[in-house]
C-alpha cells in the first residue's frame, strides 16, 4: 500500500494518472480491508449506496467520477449483497475503473444517464469491471459515449494497427456477468466488449448508433465463455454481434439488429496464435437494413486456428446487403487465411435483400472450408446492386470458392457450380 499511496501523490498534478491510480488505490484497499474516506451512514436500505451521498450531481456538467469510486469502495466491501445507485439525473463522468474483487454479489442500478467527458482517457475503455465476479449491471438508465464528438477523426477503418477510442463498458476477467434493461447511446468506439468471461446473461437491452458512425460494435466477444445475449435491440455503424478469438458455447437468440453489419464470427485471426473458436449459435433473430447478413470473417496471413460449429438458424431479413456470406480474405494484410472453419448450418433463411448475390462463401486456399450446409434459403431480391457485379452474371445466384458445400431443403436461387 505504500507504493500505490506514492504513485497516488506523484500522480496528483495529473487528472488522468490520477484517475488511474486512484483506482488502483481504492481497489488495493478493498482487496486489503482498508476503505478510505471511511463509511457513510445512508438513509433507507443500508446495502444501496447512491452516488449523490458521495458528491455526485447530476447536472450534465461536473465530473462524479470520484463519487462513482467512494460508492464503490462501500459496495464491494460490503459482507453481503449491495447496490450502487445512479439515481435519475444526467451524471458526467472520466473513466471509472469497478475493480475486485469484491465480498459478495455486487449491482450497479443505473436509473438516470451517465455521460463520458469527450477526452482524458488514458486507457482504451470508459467503464471497466475488473475481477468482480456476481456482478449485475442493470437498467433503466443509459450509458451515453457521446462518441459523434470523435468520430470524426477515427480513421481506423480495417487497418491492422490503429488505436480505436475508447469501449463504453469493458467486462474482463470476471465469472457470472448479468447486464439487462440498459441502453447504450453513441459509443467512441465498441459499446460493450467482454474479455476473458464465463457465464454471461446479456438480455432486454438496447445499443444504438448512428449506421455511419465508425467501430461502433454492439457486443464484441474475446475469450468469452458461456454467453447468452437474448431479447434485445441492438442497432450501430458496425457489427451488432461480434464474436471474436477463443469464445466457445455462445448463444444470440431474439435480437433484432439494424442498421449495422450484421451478425458476425469475427475477424478471426488477425493476431498471432489465436484460440479456437467454437459452439456460436445464432437463432431467431430479425435483420434489418444492414451491410451484412450472417457473417464469418478472418484475416488473410493468420496464424493457425479453427472456427468449428457455427450455426445461424431461423432468421428474417429485410432489405440486407450480403445476407450470407464467409470471407476469408478479410483486412488489408494479405496472404492466405489458416483458420480452418467447418461445421457451418444457414438453415431458414427468409426475407428481402438488395444483393444479387445470395450466398458468398469466400474461403481459403490452403484450408477450404468444411462441412457448410445451407438449408431452406428463401430471399427475394427486391433492390439495385449499384456497383456490384453478380458472379452470375446479373442473375440471382451464389458464389462459391474453396468451399465443401451442401444444399438441403428449398433454396430460390441457382446453386454453385460443382
Amino acid at each position: 500500500m505504500a507504493n500505490t499511496r506514492t504513485l497516488a501523490a506523484k500522480a496528483n498534478n495529473n487528472n488522468i494518472g490520477s484517475l488511474i491510480i486512484m483506482a488502483l488505490v481504492f481497489g488495493s484497499c478493498v482487496a486489503n480491508g482498508e476503505y478510505l474516506g471511511g463509511g457513510r451512514e445512508l438513509t433507507g436500505n443500508p446495502t444501496v449506496f447512491d452516488i449523490t451521498q458521495f458528491g455526485a450531481v447530476g447536472d450534465g456538467r461536473t465530473n462524479t467520477f470520484k463519487a462513482f469510486l467512494k460508492a464503490w469502495i462501500q459496495v464491494c466491501a460490503s459482507p453481503v449483497p449491495a447496490t450502487l445507485l445512479v439515481p435519475k439525473g444526467n451524471f458526467l463522468a472520466g473513466p471509472i475503473i469497478f475493480a475486485g474483487p469484491c465480498k459478495s454479489h455486487v449491482t450497479v442500478n443505473v436509473q438516470g444517464t451517465i455521460s463520458a467527458t469527450t477526452s482524458g482517457f488514458a486507457t482504451p475503455e470508459w467503464i471497466l469491471f475488473e475481477r468482480v465476479d456476481n456482478v449485475h449491471l442493470t437498467g433503466p438508465g443509459t450509458i451515453h459515449g457521446r462518441g459523434e464528438a470523435v468520430w470524426a477523426t477515427d480513421g481506423c477503418g480495417k487497418k491492422f494497427k490503429c488505436n480505436l477510442p475508447p469501449t463504453s463498458l469493458k467486462f474482463r476477467n470476471i465469472v457470472n456477468l448479468e447486464v439487462s434493461g440498459i441502453s447504450s447511446v453513441n459509443a467512441k468506439a465498441f459499446h460493450m466488449f467482454l474479455v476473458k468471461t464465463v457465464n454471461v446473461n446479456i438480455h432486454n437491452i438496447k445499443i444504438i448508433a448512428p449506421a455511419e458512425s465508425p467501430n461502433t460494435d454492439g457486443i464484441h466477444l474475446s475469450n468469452a465463455d458461456n454467453v447468452k445475449i437474448l431479447d434485445s435491440f441492438i442497432g450501430t455503424g458496425d457489427d451488432c454481434v461480434s464474436v471474436g478469438r477463443g469464445s466457445n458455447n455462445v448463444t444470440v437468440e431474439r435480437v433484432i439488429c439494424g442498421p449495422g453489419h450484421g451478425l458476425s464470427v469475427g475477424s478471426l485471426g488477425k493476431y498471432p496464435n489465436e484460440e479456437d473458436v467454437s459452439g456460436i449459435h445464432f437463432r431467431n433473430c430479425t435483420m434489418r437494413n444492414t451491410d451484412n447478413g450472417l457473417r464469418i470473417k478472418s484475416w488473410g496471413g493468420s496464424s493457425p486456428s479453427k472456427a468449428i460449429d457455427i450455426h445461424f438458424e431461423d432468421i428474417i431479413m429485410e432489405n440486407v446487403k450480403n445476407p450470407i456470406i464467409i470471407d476469408q480474405n478479410y483486412g488489408s494484410r494479405g496472404g492466405e487465411s489458416r483458420v480452418a472453419i467447418s461445421d457451418v448450418l444457414f438453415k431458414n433463411v427468409r426475407g428481402t435483400t438488395i444483393t444479387k448475390d445470395f450466398v458468398q462463401f469466400m474461403c481459403s486456399k490452403s484450408v477450404p472450408c468444411k462441412g457448410v450446409r445451407v438449408d431452406n434459403v428463401n430471399l427475394k431480391f427486391v433492390g439495385h446492386v449499384g456497383g456490384h457485379q453478380s458472379s452470375s452474371g446479373g442473375l440471382i445466384g451464389s458464389l462459391c470458392n474453396n468451399v465443401n458445400l451442401i444444399f438441403g431443403g428449398k433454396v430460390n436461387f441457382p446453386l454453385c457450380p460443382k
